[in-house]
């Protein structure tokens, strides 16, 4: 009974990563393509992000933030943020997946945790718990990139509450040639 019950767990967890895998493959892809091994998205970036009206494409009256961003072999990101409408502590760091789509074009795909409400007491836009879906086209050109993106703020339940839009610029993180 229990050399069943094991290989049935088996057939249960190897399903459950083929699943996985084919859920993620269309967003792994080549990720470090590039025309001649130029313009890859792969590495680390330093991001200024310029919420943008998503009608018209205008700059808001909100002001730009910073970003590092890490886009990993295979397909993953991270992105830690430093936007002065969140609270300290209030998100988590975006975990999330990229791919190359062609010549020096990418796109991205992230979620960030709002981990508790904006208190009414404090001003700027009320955030509340749930999740910050991010997506961005983006373009690479040597050590420089451009995007533009959406974001989804969702409750706990998963309902849309607000949709925002941004543009941004970035630059490859590069080593300062210290010594090891």
């Amino acid at each position: 009974m229990n050399s069943n019950l094991r290989r049935t767990c088996s057939v249960v967890v190897v399903l459950v990563l083929v699943l996985a895998g084919a859920l993620v493959q269309p967003f792994g892809g080549n990720a470090t393509a590039g025309p001649n091994g130029e313009g890859t998205l792969q590495g680390t970036w330093r991001v200024q992000v310029t919420p943008i009206n998503c009608q018209t494409g205008a700059p808001l009256p909100i002001p730009s933030f910073s970003a590092l961003d890490s886009y990993a072999s295979g397909g993953t990101l991270t992105e830690v943020v430093n936007a002065a409408a969140f609270l300290p502590g209030q998100v988590t760091p975006g975990l999330g997946v990229w791919s190359h789509t062609q010549a020096n074009a990418y796109k991205a795909v992230w979620e960030v945790f709002i981990l508790f409400d904006t208190p009414p007491a404090v001003p700027g836009f009320p955030f509340k718990r749930g999740v910050q879906r991010l997506m961005r086209d983006i373009e690479v050109h040597g050590d420089q990139m451009t995007f533009n993106g959406t974001s989804q703020f969702l409750d706990t339940n998963g309902n849309v509450l607000a949709v925002a839009c941004a543009s941004g610029t970035g630059t490859r993180f590069e080593d300062v040639g210290g010594e090891d």
